[in-house]
């Protein structure tokens, strides 16, 4: 018997149902359809078609579209959502065609023009938790979009879904709200120092570097980078950022080693605790990396994001979705 072929391929993924749909259906199914099948010629079809998608298939009130780009994706969703709520302006709530969309980005299994796999049922999941007007994307589609659409969306945490062996975090746009009534994000990246002081205290394991912070972090990482395996002896080291201007060095001092051309990382030369990262150059200057293992109180500085994932050791499986 002849090898077949498996074709794979990474895509942005685009499923999408009508909110409320059997509701309708049960009311009014005549009217329904046919407010349907409007919406789609008006709307749905002509957004998805400008946005360079292809629908892969309809299923009675839903659809599954492919795209190539995660920003031609995400647009699409917007630009679909704004337009179906100005359209729904004037028509009776439960007349309205509301769509709840999920867009994910992953490697997809391609058979008769039809995809398959981890990467659509993860875009269904997040389809179903959608607000009606809504769209949730995944940690890996708004990694992409961020810097042209991030401010769009609220972060609204980890999310566990049935048959994904990982949390996923998701995060949420909801075209019928205004931006002031969207929900505050739940985790930032990076949070900006605090004006109000905050005391923040640890050192290095024999007591002999002892420091202390008096404004609020940054935010917190874990990194996966090759000089922060060799610095750490870890295959992955927690850093919480500050502002240099407000650390100080209590007792002793790090011993500083620069391990780049842009920065150097401080260590104890008593007992070899690694210490803290800092940059040497320009605004790299400004700010200050300490190991939060050396933090005296470090649960309370939980990671919000990843670095140097380029170089994560195979056999390490961290089971979060931060970015």
């Amino acid at each position: 018997m002849a090898n077949q072929t498996v074709e794979r391929r990474l895509a942005a993924i685009f499923m999408a149902d009508v909110a409320g749909y059997s509701r309708m259906m049960g009311a009014d199914e005549t009217a329904t359809l046919q407010a349907l099948q409007e919406h789609r010629f008006a709307l749905l079809d002509p957004t998805i078609g400008q946005h360079q998608g292809r629908v892969v298939k309809r299923m009675g009130d839903g659809i599954l579209v492919e795209f190539q780009s995660v920003s031609e994706a995400v647009g699409c969703a917007l630009d679909l959502q704004r337009s179906t709520v100005k359209r729904n302006e004037g028509i009776a709530q439960d007349q309205q065609i509301r769509w709840r969309i999920g867009i994910n980005l992953g490697e997809v299994i391609v058979q008769d023009g039809d995809i398959f796999g981890d990467g659509v049922n993860i875009a269904a999941r997040l389809q179903d938790i959608a607000e009606p007007d809504g769209v949730c994307v995944s940690s890996m589609v708004f990694g992409h979009i961020e810097a042209e659409f991030g401010n769009l969306f609220s972060d609204i945490g980890a999310h566990e879904f049935k048959n994904i062996a990982k949390p996923l975090r998701v995060y949420h746009h909801n075209s019928g709200q205004e931006s002031s009534e969207r929900p505050q994000a739940f985790r930032p990246f990076i949070d900006m120092p605090g004006k109000t002081a905050s005391r923040t205290t640890g050192g290095c394991l024999c007591g002999e570097v002892r420091y202390e912070a008096n404004e609020k972090a940054f935010g917190s990482m874990l990194c996966q980078c090759r000089i922060c395996q060799k610095f750490s002896g870890a295959p992955v080291i927690g850093g919480t950022t500050f502002r240099t201007s407000t650390i100080t060095f209590t007792k002793g001092a790090p011993k500083w080693y620069r391990s780049s051309s842009i920065a150097e990382r401080g260590f104890c030369s008593e007992c070899g605790t690694s210490l803290a990262y800092r940059g040497t150059v320009g605004l790299w200057t400004e700010w200050i990396m300490l190991f939060t293992a050396t933090l005296d109180e470090p649960e309370m500085f939980p990671p919000t994001y990843h670095l140097g994932v380029e170089s994560a050791m195979p056999w390490l499986d961290i089971h979060d979705d931060l970015p």
